[in-house]
């Protein structure tokens, strides 16, 4: 699932999981406040997710370890939605190789016996940055995108609040 930032992937990820499983599967929150702004789009996405989910707020690197996401793991078999991939990748900027944690995502993923759904943001779009940092963030952001794309069953694009289904 992935779209620009504000254009509704997270609100349709949900809606796909709340029709097919109803409250029961793990929301995964990638995302750490850094600033008031960014505490509050928390607090706001607090708010849109149905009450009986299960949240799991932790990082990459944490979700990975929890011990919950895993095959065998406490919450195996439940769908997931992990949102949001670029905070997955900010986390690993500052490593040499970031295949590494590409890699034990994806193995997290495909051992799992439950669907996953993973939101990201669309980086492909926009012009290249001035900045190396945004360069750097948008470049492997892409490459996690692509990816995940191609181990993935089903492609959306959301745009608008509108879903595309792109495979």
């Amino acid at each position: 699932m992935t779209g620009g930032i504000r254009s509704g992937k997270t609100a349709f990820a949900m809606s796909l999981l709340a029709h097919r499983f109803g409250d029961h599967w793990l929301y995964w929150a990638t995302g750490s406040a850094l600033d008031a702004e960014m505490e509050e789009r928390i607090a706001l996405h607090r708010k849109e997710r149905p009450s009986g989910v299960v949240t799991l707020e932790a990082s990459l690197r944490e979700g990975i370890t929890s011990g919950d996401l895993g095959r065998g793991g406490t919450r195996d078999g439940w769908p997931v939605l992990l949102d949001s991939l670029g905070f997955c990748v900010l986390e690993t900027l500052a490593e040499p190789d970031m295949t590494v944690w590409m890699d034990r995502l994806s193995d997290l993923f495909s051992g799992r016996t439950g669907p996953v759904v993973v939101v990201s943001e669309e980086v492909g779009w926009g012009g290249v940055s001035m900045d190396a940092s945004a360069r750097l963030f948008a470049d492997r952001l892409g490459l996690w995108n692509q990816r995940l794309a191609r181990e993935a069953q089903a492609v959306y694009a959301v745009m608008a609040g509108c879903p595309l289904r792109i495979r």
